[in-house]
């Protein structure tokens, strides 16, 4: 009987750590997700003429890249990875980045 106890003490140290680096890791891929659908949102307001954009939550970063009659704009925000293991994988900062092409039509 006494046996039962300490191996079911065991198996949760073993398994807990596991747990902990599942549950930070969703976590931090929730953010990132989170980040990526609130630039995909911010694309949409962005035209060919915005140099600048307010946002409270993240620091975003616009470049634009003229090609001919095109503009391609591109949004870039960091955040910082707090699992440890995923900076190797997403780096740390994680950066997201979202981009659209608007036709440079003349007036």
């Amino acid at each position: 009987m006494k046996n039962k106890k300490g191996q079911a003490l065991v198996e949760f140290v073993l398994i807990l750590p596991v747990l902990i680096f599942m549950i930070l890791a969703f976590i931090d891929i929730s953010r990132l997700m989170i980040m990526k659908n609130h630039l995909e949102s911010m694309l949409s307001e962005v035209d060919k003429d915005t140099n600048e954009l307010e946002d409270k939550e993240y620091q975003i970063q616009i470049s634009k890249k003229n090609d001919g009659d095109k503009v391609q704009v591109e949004l870039k925000s960091c955040l910082e990875v707090t699992t440890p293991g995923l900076n190797k994988i997403f780096g740390n900062p994680a950066c997201v980045t979202t981009s659209k092409i608007i036709e440079n039509k003349e007036e």
